[in-house]
């Protein structure tokens, strides 16, 4: 059986499109590991739509095993 993992999502910043057309993107770190340590996994800068997405996703499969942290202002949804 594998172990129940834990993922956190931080938000660290959002930024507007620069082109016409594109939407704002996002960029989070994000963590992994047991529930008693989490380990740095890596950064993604997506669009906030596709970001949205892959949280939805992943949360409806993992439940409570996700966590998200904004560390901007604005502290709509990723």
């Amino acid at each position: 059986m594998a172990p129940n993992y834990c993922y956190k999502f931080t938000v660290l910043g959002r930024y507007p499109a620069r082109t016409k057309g594109n939407e704002p993107a996002v960029t989070v770190n994000v963590a992994a590991g047991d529930e008693r340590h989490l380990v740095f996994a890596g950064t993604l800068t997506m669009g906030e739509e596709e970001a949205r997405a892959l949280l939805d996703a992943l949360e409806k499969s993992l439940g409570d095993r996700i966590e998200v942290e904004d560390h901007t202002e604005d502290h709509s949804p990723a």
